[in-house]
């Protein structure tokens, strides 16, 4: 079979399913962050820390993320088995992760749902790590950027469908049903099958070895990986997941006591169902654009357009509203995230793919961690004398806006090697 039939095989769709594991551990993750968690919080911690209890939760888990990691995608880069070097890692953490929800519903004080949580972030991690070197070990190069939108727009499904679902039945009342128990069901099940359509997609090609990797030999090692150019790169995507990670964290909050909406929980589940409905078109467009014009330019339009549509929310008084502005912020941040996620895969090492992503997403990590972190902060400027109740929600989405336009900037020296498209006549790789 020619390489060129062979690369064109790898339909929109083809790429979706390759990266299915994404919507499950993602959609799993910003759900449990962005609804379970503060519902749950609410149960174990004073009012007036909530924000704090929420920060100590999320700074441990991300702190968790950082060690399993860079650890299991360089254990990844040199293990061997029937199924893909990634596969049994994705399998593993998956089933765990989803049985420590049973912990969650269970915790009765916040010792025990600390404890859960870090259960659960190891084993979502042990998946994660590997799984983020799927699309540079498989994919042809100048497909990258595609198969970029599609892991986005999987990031963006799950959580859209996960959120939804869980904002629409974890606060319900009223009923002989346990809503928490049958929310917390329903993540674990969407977990699963997700991961499912991965592992069977790389099975029926067949794609237990990689195509990119060559397999030089080369000893894995934070040295080896790191350079002037990724460090650059890093710093970047830490400032712009902060950026991102920031609303994400205290929305449901914020919704609450600064929008004054009735019902935030809901009102988010539908909020994120517009993002996700936004970014999706975006996303689609971004990674055919980006494979023909490279990916700074495009990444510097999404975050502008974040920066700007971010400032806007504080202008927000109803659902309605809300709903308007974050269809905005959904379509820039998609723009963003998928030329970001493309460039990250440009930069690595075909030998280390597994431990380049590992380190990759140490810098989104630290972004989301940088957000989790302004939870003390939040509550002490909501109650400086004099200043709204709500003021340090102001202080936060400002702040938000300013660092998506630094986090583009940062971006804009770095040096990228053009890549030139996949030969026609080449042969594809042997089956192992």
């Amino acid at each position: 079979m020619a390489q060129g039939a062979w690369v064109e095989k790898w339909s929109q769709l083809d790429l979706l399913k390759l990266n299915s594991f994404s919507f499950g551990i993602t959609g799993f993750i910003l759900a449990m962050d962005t609804v379970v968690l503060p519902v749950i919080v609410l149960t174990v911690a004073p009012d007036e820390f909530k924000n704090t209890y929420l920060a100590v939760l999320g700074i441990s888990g991300l702190l968790m993320a950082a060690m399993v990691q860079p650890t299991i995608g360089r254990i990844s880069d040199r293990s061997h088995s029937r199924f893909g070097r990634r596969v049994p890692f994705i399998i593993w953490g998956s089933a765990f992760a989803a049985i420590g929800l049973i912990g969650v519903r269970l915790a009765p004080n916040f010792g025990v749902l600390f404890g859960v949580w870090i259960f659960i972030q190891a084993n979502v991690n042990i998946a994660y790590g590997p799984g983020l070197a799927l699309i540079r070990d498989y994919v042809p190069l100048d497909r990258i950027g595609m198969a970029s939108s599609m892991k986005i727009l999987s990031d963006a499904i799950g959580a859209a469908v996960m959120i939804a679902i869980t904002g629409a039945l974890i606060g319900k009342t009223g009923s002989s049903i346990d809503w928490e128990w049958l929310t917390l069901g329903i993540l674990a099940f969407l977990l699963i099958v997700a991961i499912s359509v991965t592992t069977v997609q790389i099975s029926r090609r067949g794609l237990s070895a990689p195509l990119n990797s060559q397999r030089r030999g080369v000893e894995s090692s934070f040295r080896s990986v790191l350079n002037p150019q990724l460090g650059l790169y890093l710093v970047s995507r830490l400032i712009l997941i902060a950026a991102i990670s920031s609303f994400q964290t205290y929305g449901l909050f914020f919704l609450r006591d600064s929008v004054g909406l009735e019902n935030p929980a809901e009102a988010l589940g539908r909020m994120i169902l517009v993002i996700a409905g936004a970014l999706a078109i975006a996303v689609y467009l971004t990674g055919w654009i980006s494979d023909r014009v490279g990916r700074k330019p495009i990444v510097m339009v999404g975050a502008i357009g974040a920066a700007v549509s971010t400032l806007w929310m504080l202008t927000a008084e109803d659902s309605t509203q809300v709903l308007i502005i974050a269809s905005v912020i959904g379509a820039s941040i998609g723009v963003l995230l998928s030329a970001n996620w493309a460039l990250a895969n440009e930069l690595a090492d075909e030998s280390q793919v597994g431990l380049h992503m590992g380190i990759v997403n140490l810098a989104t990590i630290g972004g989301a961690a940088s957000a989790k972190l302004l939870g003390p902060g939040i509550d002490a400027l909501n109650r400086i004398p004099g200043r709204p109740d709500d003021f340090g929600y102001q202080v936060l989405i400002a702040g938000a806006a300013v660092f998506f336009l630094l986090g583009a900037a940062l971006l804009m020296p770095l040096k990228t090697t053009g890549r030139e498209p996949v030969p026609r006549d080449a042969s594809p790789p042997p089956a192992p």
